[in-house]
């Protein structure tokens, strides 16, 4: 499937009516589109590599927002929301609760409306007022540059920084790819932590991305439990994790490194002042498990800025 048919498998899950309008647009345009952002009362907005675009009726995107753009109201906003649960939302109770849903193809809708707590817990969410609909992008050979610099013959672990929408997610996966699917001379035995769905977007048990063929996914585990189920139970050569934050996944990861496991994980962050600013990294540096820090670009998808090397950066 090309990123084109992608787009349109994403563009069914919304409502009749803005599906055969999204299904209208050139294939520049779909191929641009990265998500569709739908509100109650408010211009449906596509999210673009350059910037914010907003579709007229007749299936072309538009740069600037007037009264004849594409809105969404509450009656179609809840439309949405069903066809994304496929008509059962009590299914998906857990997935909304925690503020996603992952989709057939790898996609992930984002929910927001008015949370209903007991205990601080979220139990349930009403009154849907945004979807988020993110589009699944596989851009195969996105690490290729990585792969030739870093992993020649060998492994390491490493650090994938970005700011939002620079494609650390896309460049973990094609790394997972290539490492485990032998096209660099080795099949390493890939573990994926993949707490929010994003890398491997497991559907119903099946990978909608491709992982490469000796790879375990661990989809909507919390990172740490994660790495420790990883850990004793599947003995990976390389842990891949998406976002590190909190002091129980750094945790976790300092274990995994002192069992010689390698670990390759991404961070937000803008630039080398941001990286030396975040607790994460100065506490994953000190533990002497990371060797390089890849900073991508800002402008496009996937692209590798600047390689850093950890012992370099708070020198």
């Amino acid at each position: 499937m090309n990123n084109t048919e992608r787009f349109d498998s994403a563009a069914d899950n919304l409502s009749e009516r803005l599906a055969f309008i999204l299904h209208r647009l050139t294939d520049e345009e779909k191929n641009s589109i990265r998500e569709i952002r739908c509100r109650v009362n408010k211009p449906v907005v596509a999210v673009t590599g350059d910037g914010v675009r907003f579709f007229s009726f007749s299936g072309r995107l538009r740069h600037l927002c007037d009264s004849t753009v594409l809105t969404t109201d509450k009656n179609e906003i809840e439309e949405i929301f069903r066809r994304i649960c496929a008509y059962s939302v009590h299914s998906y109770k857990d997935a909304i609760n925690s503020g996603f849903v992952t989709l057939k193809g790898g996609h992930r809708a984002g929910v927001a409306g008015t949370a209903v707590t007991e205990n601080g817990k979220i139990v349930s969410v009403k009154d849907i007022s945004s979807i988020n609909l993110r589009i699944a992008r596989e851009i195969k050979g996105a690490a290729n540059d990585i792969v030739e610099k870093l992993f020649c013959g060998s492994l390491q672990s490493l650090v994938i920084a970005g700011p939002p929408s620079s494609g650390k997610t896309t460049v973990l996966r094609d790394l997972c790819r290539q490492i485990s699917g032998g096209e660099r001379g080795f099949y390493a035995r890939v573990a994926v932590c993949d707490e929010r769905g994003e890398i491997g977007a497991s559907f119903m048990g099946v990978a909608q991305h491709e992982t490469g063929i000796n790879c375990d996914l661990l989809t909507a585990y919390p990172k740490a439990q994660a790495v420790e189920i990883a850990l004793r139970s599947f003995s990976p050569d390389v842990v891949i994790l998406d976002e590190i934050v909190t002091d129980d996944e750094v945790k976790a990861v300092k274990t995994g490194l002192n069992s010689g496991v390698n670990f390759i994980l991404s961070i937000h962050a803008r630039n080398e002042e941001e990286l030396k600013m975040k607790k994460t990294v100065r506490d994953l540096i000190s533990s002497g498990g990371f060797e390089s820090i890849v900073l991508l670009s800002a402008e496009k998808t996937g692209k590798t800025i600047k390689i850093i090397r950890t012992g370099d950066l708070f020198a």
